[in-house]
């Protein structure tokens, strides 16, 4: 399936080949196939390739591209649990 990709080292998303989501159970890096054809382990993010997603990456400078994904794709943090006092 075709997807977006973009990691740190690259300058803006690229469009890839995903193969699949994890390698094994032990390495959860995704795997792709680039446009070169070279098959490669990855830990950057993985995207949906849509109409929308591509329209905002490409409003964005490419070099600021990733941490704006790293940004989005972030949970925010306000604490684990509810529930939990602290003392």
């Amino acid at each position: 399936m075709k997807v977006l990709h973009i990691a740190q080292n690259t300058p803006r998303y690229e469009v890839v080949e995903l193969l699949a989501n994890r390698v094994n159970r032990n390495n959860s890096l995704s795997v792709i196939r680039g446009e070169d054809g070279q098959t490669s382990y990855t830990g950057g993010y993985i995207l949906e390739d849509t109409p929308v997603i591509r329209d905002i990456l490409d409003k964005i400078p490419p070099e600021e591209q990733y941490e704006f994904v790293q940004t989005w794709r972030t949970e925010p943090f306000a604490k684990f649990y509810y529930e939990e006092e602290t003392a």
